[in-house]
């Protein structure tokens, strides 16, 4: 035991009694989830519904009076910043995140923004939904972005997303599809990569969903896995200022991608060499083609992210001197690096400078959760040289979105895993850290593809969380569109919502050592390890 809880911080406090987990815990397994932080911490005895387990108590002195709205106020500079007036929702399972989806399909009165990688060609409730709510209200605006490749891939069925929606196209003058193509997968490799494959040179993969002024913030796609047992994370927020943001982005991103049209009107076919569907594709007025002119495409995209970027700081700065630890601050950031945007790249780089400092002062815990242990080399070195403790949440091997995979698919898994053991090594034989843990999300029938961070300071509760669509991996730093938020809390419920959402996930997981992750790759076979440099970058 004691050996466990010099490992794990203790995440627990007495409010945990709240928390309903779905089956029996290990109270110590749960809550000593890694000791760490200043001298100032000590253990506490407390019980949870008859278990007992320890909790983190410090002292107020000192870092007490710095509120997380001092410590990340750099992070409000040039970038557009929003106050959050209403509750903010943090929504924990699938099913609940798509009884949201189709309520705020059923509540919109003026538009319908769904930006998403895909939607499931099997969605046809969520189809039936959006025709019978622009039945009801003929003036709804409906609008959907999703990434061309993916969305238009057929499945074994022979659907696909754009199949999907093409009726509510043909019938709806008001809604709009666009598919993101992106501007890297051009000339011969446009020809020479099929489906599925052809995704690995760079996707839309921004989780938006928007209803009127309500905007859930996620990971998730629109699919059934994702409905059902495919953990993600999700934020609810009920905010005009905010839900505007957000349409801004992805009508902005629309601008300069394929829209979903009747073949009569196409300029292009819904897939390359596939002439039989009625329906096309067509760029808008004067937009270069990503595929045959990448450079002027770029140029041109470049140019409408920038208006609206520096569009949106202006619109929503805000002065840090105004801010108080009582405002709820929202701060969203995208990364479009094939377009030359980088801002949340920058963003995430000045919130690890930030931490560190306050960690070499004060002590500090924090943790990032990814559906694939494949953090980018920039994001791995600065956990290595954090003062931070932190702990890293991703999928197990059977929790893994691969694991049921056929043909070389199935043993990506084990890619994972070789490269999770290669860091956790590395960091104790060069950094010395044994105080960065990986948890393991192990669900008996799910799977995971959860992300985001959490930042506690040296506090019970945590004072920052980021959710959005990043892996944190390197192709969501160069490949893939990106949007997260920043999220800085205003008020102990909602600290309390945000680390009962770390429990609730820390739950269903399982702390991993160096010598299991060893004995677990040792049956990989050899030539997997020459795909790793492939699948670090493409995956």
């Amino acid at each position: 035991m004691s050996r466990l809880l010099t490992r794990r911080a203790c995440f627990g406090p007495p409010f945990i009694a709240e928390f309903r987990a779905p089956a029996p815990l290990c109270a110590c397994r749960l809550l000593c989830y890694r000791l760490g932080g200043p001298a100032s911490l000590r253990l506490k005895s407390q019980q949870v519904h008859g278990r007992a387990y320890s909790v983190a108590s410090q002292s107020l002195a000192g870092p007490a009076a710095l509120s997380a709205h001092q410590v990340f106020s750099p992070l409000t500079k040039e970038r557009p910043v929003f106050r959050i007036q209403n509750r903010v929702v943090v929504i924990r399972e699938p099913g609940d995140f798509y009884r949201e989806i189709l309520q705020g399909i059923q509540r919109a009165r003026k538009r319908i923004v769904l930006s998403s990688l895909y939607i499931g060609s099997e969605e046809t409730e969520l189809a039936d939904q959006l025709a019978r709510a622009l039945e009801r209200n003929p003036d709804l605006e409906v609008l959907v972005l999703l990434d061309c490749l993916r969305g238009t891939r057929i499945d074994g069925a022979g659907k696909s997303s754009a199949l999907l929606l093409a009726p509510l196209v043909k019938k709806h003058a008001n809604v709009h599809v666009a598919l993101y193509h992106t501007p890297a997968l051009s000339g011969l490799n446009k020809t020479a990569w099929p489906q599925r494959y052809n995704e690995t040179f760079g996707l839309q993969h921004i989780k938006a969903y928007l209803f009127d002024d309500d905007v859930i913030i996620s990971g998730a796609n629109l699919s059934r896995d994702y409905f059902t047992n495919r953990q993600d994370r999700y934020m609810l927020f009920s905010d005009r200022s905010l839900a505007d943001y957000f349409a801004g982005l992805v009508q902005s991103i629309a601008r300069f991608s394929f829209q979903l049209v009747d073949k009569s009107a196409s300029t292009h076919p819904l897939r390359d060499g596939d002439a039989s569907s009625d329906m096309g594709l067509r760029l808008p007025n004067n937009t270069p083609d990503p595929a045959r002119n990448p450079a002027d495409f770029v140029r041109d995209a470049n140019a409408a992210m920038a208006q609206f970027l520096q569009s949106a700081q202006v619109l929503h700065a805000v002065d840090p001197a105004t801010l108080t630890e009582h405002d709820t601050l929202v701060i969203p950031t995208v990364q479009m690096r094939q377009l030359g945007i980088t801002q949340d790249e920058a963003h995430m780089t000045e919130f690890f400078s930030l931490s560190d400092s306050f960690a070499r002062r004060y002590g500090c815990r924090s943790m990032m959760a990814s559906a694939y242990f494949n953090f980018s080399p920039i994001y791995k070195k600065l956990v290595l040289e954090s003062s931070s403790r932190w702990d890293l949440l991703v999928a197990s091997p059977e929790a893994n979105g691969f694991h049921t995979a056929a043909g070389v698919s199935k043993y990506i898994p084990d890619m994972y895993s070789i490269i999770e053991h290669d860091f956790m090594r590395y960091s104790r034989k060069h950094y010395a850290r044994n105080d960065i843990a990986i948890e393991e999300y192990a669900r008996p029938g799910w799977t995971y593809h959860g992300k985001g961070v959490w930042c506690y300071l040296d506090r019970k509760l945590p004072q920052v969380t980021m959710v959005g669509s990043s892996n944190y991996g390197y192709r969501s730093i160069y490949c893939d569109l990106e949007a997260q938020i920043t999220l800085i809390p205003g008020n102990k419920d909602l600290q309390t919502d945000i680390h009962q959402e770390v429990l609730y996930l820390l739950s269903h997981s399982k702390m991993v050592t160096e010598t299991e992750l060893k004995s677990r790759i040792r049956s990989a076979p050899l030539w997997l390890y020459a795909l790793k440099p492939f699948i670090s970058k493409k995956m």
